[in-house]
């Protein structure tokens, strides 16, 4: 509830009442990371600019050995499948 509450009041505050349409105005909510920030561009604003990895997908693209080298975290797991996978395959990825 804490982060919810300081998430709205800095979209009062700096966002004129609205959600950030960019993922540099969303990180900069309490709470959100990666994951949500690009989840909410494209499910909020039709927006894909990144894919949304999260702890599982991280496990997952590793242990099918999608990468090489294995990432360590979920952010270097989506910087390496954006490298590999096409955009145009990043809609369907995200859903």
């Amino acid at each position: 509830a804490k982060h919810l509450k300081a998430a709205a009041r800095l979209c009062q505050q700096e966002h004129g009442g609205r959600i950030p349409q960019t993922l540099e105005g969303l990180l900069e909510l309490p709470g959100v990371g990666p994951k949500m920030a690009h989840l909410t561009l494209a499910a909020a604003f039709d927006r894909f600019e990144g894919l949304c990895i999260d702890t599982h997908i991280h496990r997952i693209a590793n242990a099918l050995g999608w990468l090489r080298p294995r990432t360590k975290t979920p952010e270097q797991t989506r910087i390496a499948l954006e490298a590999w996978l096409p955009r145009r395959e990043w809609r369907d990825f995200n859903i």
